[in-house]
């Protein structure tokens, strides 16, 4: 989680919403419990998202 992130993360704290085997969505809460942290694998390649 050190992908251009504007708050703190933990990475014990990722939820696993979706897996196929061949691609994965895991959601990350920051520690002020307002922002969260999306990322999103698929096809060899990394997106990180934060809302």
């Amino acid at each position: 989680m050190n992908y251009h992130k504007s708050n703190y993360y933990t990475r014990y704290d990722g939820r696993v919403v979706y897996n196929n085997g061949m691609a994965w969505i895991v959601v990350f809460q920051a520690t002020n419990r307002h922002n969260y942290a999306i990322v999103k694998y698929y096809n060899g390649a990394y997106n990180v998202i934060e809302v």
